[in-house]
């Protein structure tokens, strides 16, 4: 199944440089650095859920 997910996000950019600094993260802009660390978040929380559930929780994947 594949399922498209959309939405904007408001960050205080001042922080979120605060952030990137303290992470090392100078890799990719603050837009990338926001949309991956999202990403990545939302694929650990529902892999971690379907694992509480007891199932197989390496079914997900980002396709785009």
């Amino acid at each position: 199944m594949k399922v498209k997910i959309e939405f904007v996000v408001g960050i205080d950019t001042d922080v979120l440089t605060q952030y990137m600094t303290e992470l090392g993260a100078s890799g990719e802009s603050k837009r990338d650095f926001v949309k991956s660390t999202m990403i990545a978040g939302a694929v650990g929380t529902l892999e971690e859920s379907l694992l509480n559930s007891g199932l197989d929780y390496n079914c997900v994947e980002v396709l785009k």
